[in-house]
């Protein structure tokens, strides 16, 4: 541990070097240096993988920006042409939109046969930053060279061990955009029910200044769940929106928000000793952005898609019953955090769902990713942003608020179901209403 540490902190020193040595000569141009190092578990640097790095923008197709091998050091570089990675992008802040947005990293090894999938996030701007880099860490433990799926699914963060079919003697590795598709729409951010024997009150503001951030959602052909990856796109708060529904008996309260949510599929291809391209796996992105702030309400969204997901106590108490000061318990932001991890999950629309849920059926992805697509939120810049549900129960009764829980990402949804059980019968055991 502590040599990975010590070649971590080079590797970055050698980075820090690099942009200041360069940032004289690059700033004031249009050309910025990329410098991508993959190393090991242990720190060791690996050769021989190859690195696509991708560009997206609004309304447009990914584009590669880069691609290369890793040399004995783990490391590729090379010049991005700046001012191309901020098309479309420079328009929004010129608005005074504040952004920062992800390129995406592919990395496959074909001696190890590993499969990663990272981000880099930049920030939106005319200034030329003169070197971005970035140190990508996998697990080259995986084994199974030989077959083109793996015996195992993939869960949460981190590489995917692939196998091929055959020995395949690769020329040149050939990434395509098969499909990518947007949608805009008011997007659920929020959902809380009460029963019958209960009510609550929902408090849920944005503050301006602060800044709310997405994961990239990937899966691949090959495995039968999504995964979380890194940040591809974050916002800060232009100003400050709100809303504080009550909510009776038996009713249930969404707050909701227009945003764009985006999806594509890449087919790698190699290409073989006769110049055929032989098909290696598909990877699958999903994710959002342009979120407007202004639009937040406390109204339904688009229908949502919840998809694959259990529920699990987040908190319980006792009722007390309705005055203002008999709250019965609160349930705040830091309740939905699974292992402090400071990520939640949202559902997508509907009606985008059958569209990438047509998507993959056409092109053989498991049939179990669909229910895994969500979009994740990384609230981890949150400092007064707030969710704060207070709920008031009859006297005695047991209060129980229950999460809606995605097990495959090990992160909960910002949704709420609350019941009040009432006081054991006389003899013992529950008495839980059906």
């Amino acid at each position: 541990m502590r040599r990975k540490v010590i070649i971590s902190l080079i590797l970055a020193t050698i980075l820090t070097i690099m942009a200041a040595a360069a940032y004289k000569n690059l700033a004031s141009s249009q050309t910025c240096r990329m410098t991508i190092v993959v190393m090991d578990e242990e720190g060791r640097a690996v050769k021989g993988a190859i690195v696509t790095v991708w560009a997206w923008h609004p309304g447009e197709e990914s584009e590669i920006v880069a691609m290369g091998e890793t040399d004995e050091r783990g490391v590729i570089e090379g010049e991005v042409d700046w001012r191309g990675l901020m098309r479309g992008w420079l328009e929004r802040a010129g608005r005074g939109i504040r952004e920062r947005v992800g390129l995406i990293i592919s990395v496959y090894h074909p001696t190890l046969g590993i499969v990663a999938t990272e981000t880099m996030l930049i920030s939106v701007g005319e200034k030329n930053p003169g070197v971005i880099g970035k140190i990508i860490t996998i697990r080259t433990n995986m084994t199974g060279i030989g077959s083109k799926k793996v015996s195992e699914p993939t869960r949460g963060l981190g590489t995917t061990a692939i196998r091929h079919e055959e020995e395949i003697g690769p020329k040149r590795l050939s990434p395509v955009i098969e499909e990518w598709e947007e949608y805009r729409g008011r997007t659920n951010l929020v959902y809380v029910k009460t029963d019958q024997n209960t009510e609550a009150l929902l408090d849920y503001g944005l503050l301006a200044g602060e800044e709310t951030a997405v994961r990239l959602v990937i899966g691949y052909d090959f495995s039968d769940y999504t995964t979380v990856g890194g940040v591809i796109y974050s916002i800060t708060h232009s100003s400050s929106a709100s809303v504080h529904p009550s909510i009776g008996y038996s009713s249930e309260v969404w707050v909701s928000m227009i945003l764009t949510t985006r999806f594509e599929v890449v087919a790698y291809y190699w290409q073989d000793e006769d110049g055929n391209l032989v098909l290696m796996y598909r990877e699958f992105r999903l994710w959002a952005y342009d979120l407007d702030i202004n639009s937040l309400k406390g109204v339904k969204g688009e229908e949502p898609a919840w998809g694959s997901f259990s529920e699990r106590t987040l908190k319980d108490g006792t009722g007390k019953g309705f005055y203002p000061t008999e709250r019965a318990l609160v349930v705040d932001r830091l309740d939905f955090y699974i292992s402090n991890v400071e990520l939640i999950e949202i559902p997508i629309s509907a009606v985008f769902y059958a569209m990438i849920g047509d998507v993959l059926d056409a092109l053989g992805f498991p049939a179990s990713l669909l229910p895994t697509m969500k979009i994740v939120i990384d609230q981890s810049k949150w400092a007064a942003s707030y969710f704060v549900c207070s709920i008031w129960g009859p006297n005695g009764y047991a209060v129980v608020a229950y999460g809606y829980y995605v097990s495959v990402h090990g992160l909960c949804f910002m949704a709420l179901r609350i019941y009040a059980y009432p006081p054991s019968p006389p003899g013992g055991g529950q008495n839980i209403p059906t």
